[in-house]
């Protein structure tokens, strides 16, 4: 089958591989064509298809090529991009009938390019992956401020995979509040939770001393990373032995780094951000990974970092708002501990019960849940056999 990715994040100059590579190369990998047009507005990349890529695989970009800084000329990223779309990007794609479009949230900045593609007969099916309600979550985190114009920003978006024959949600939680959130909307559902690459490594032997935890991340609004640092001042305060490390970068570094410095907090390594191998062999050498968001947030989120803890067997301290049901999969499972987003007391309490079950031998089948739980739900291959049966 031949398949068309429209994305805003692929591997090239400045970025790192993510969920989008991993999907591309799992498809070409299982005998498929792919084409991927990339629209990214902030990071540039030379225009045009990328030379360099396997067989079976072609990447064509219309984003940026130069740098965006102040707010107006991210602006006008975001509309030359948008018009590169329908010009370069449609000529690039009109020659070759695909079966399947796929595209992912936010939909509204793909500026009606997937749905043109499908309404224009070029693919067979869209499948819309909706990892992000937007713009609800952006205004109960705070990064967008515009109330007013909520109902304009979430038609918008309906109307951007209005025309999609299958919208793909990240676990039955999200399935409930898209129903809710987009009453009208009537494509078919399937539920697809993130997923990551296929190759596991194996985790390195570990000290019994202390308990290493990591999270691994953007550092932005919604992360609850300050959560994250008022637990960490009750672990030091305790004199508990747990170190933990932060990989990442985003707007919010400067911030943390300084507020960490102040509180001298002794227990709490900023990394910034890796490779994504330097990433892994570091989360190798880790006990346990958190994934944390903020409490008071309407949509149900499914971090993403879940999935790559559980490919690296990792044990998961999930800490999600009340809608999400992501710590739920992950405790049923036996790959973690699931406690409430926004409580920096409970927060620690779970973090002292892990170093327990290390000391007592328990983390060990934990990771091997972990392990278990990504080949069975969040491997790439299981997304590329769901599509297959689309």
């Amino acid at each position: 089958m031949r398949f068309l990715i429209v994305t805003q994040s692929f591997a090239g100059p400045n970025t790192q591989p993510w969920l989008v590579d991993d999907l591309a190369n799992s498809l070409v990998a299982r005998g498929h064509l792919v084409d991927v047009l990339v629209s990214q507005a902030k990071i540039p990349r030379p225009k045009g298809e990328m030379p360099g890529t396997v067989p079976g695989l072609r990447v064509f970009s219309v984003g940026v090529e130069s740098p965006r800084v102040t707010s107006v000329e991210k602006l006008l990223g975001y509309i030359q991009t948008g018009i590169s779309l329908h010009t370069a990007g449609f000529r690039w794609v009109k020659e070759n009938p695909y079966d399947f479009c796929i595209f992912f949230s936010i939909g509204s900045f793909t500026w009606g390019f997937p749905r043109r593609v499908r309404t224009c007969g070029l693919t067979k099916k869209l499948v819309f992956f909706l990892w992000d309600f937007f713009p609800v979550h952006q205004l109960d985190i705070g990064r967008i401020r515009l109330t007013k114009f909520e109902w304009v920003m979430k038609a918008i978006e309906q109307w951007s995979f209005k025309s999609a024959d299958v919208v793909a949600l990240m676990s039955p939680a999200n399935t409930r509040f898209f129903h809710r959130y987009f009453p009208k909307a009537r494509n078919r559902i399937v539920e697809i939770p993130p997923w990551a690459s296929a190759k596991m490594e194996t985790p390195e032997s570990k000290s019994l001393d202390s308990l290493q935890v990591l999270f691994g991340g953007q550092l932005a609004k919604g992360r609850g990373l300050d959560t994250l640092l008022a637990a960490a001042e009750l672990l030091m305060v305790q004199s508990v032995d747990i170190e933990i490390v932060i990989a990442g970068d985003g707007p919010e570094r400067k911030r943390l780094q300084e507020k960490a410095e102040s509180r001298q907090l002794t227990n709490i390594k900023f990394m910034g951000s890796l490779p994504r191998d330097e990433y892994r062999q570091l989360a190798l050498t880790c006990d346990v990974g958190v994934a944390i968001t903020v409490e008071g947030v309407s949509p149900p989120t499914f971090p993403s970092k879940i999935v790559e803890y559980c490919r690296l067997q990792l044990p998961v301290l999930v800490c999600t708002e009340a809608s999400s049901d992501a710590g739920e999969i992950v405790a049923e499972n036996g790959a973690g501990l699931s406690i409430s987003a926004g409580d920096p007391e409970l927060l620690a309490a779970a973090l002292m019960t892990l170093r327990e079950k290390k000391q007592a031998g328990e983390l060990e089948g934990m990771a091997e849940q972990a392990g278990s739980l990504y080949q069975s739900k969040f491997s790439v291959e299981r997304v590329v056999e769901s599509l297959e049966k689309l």
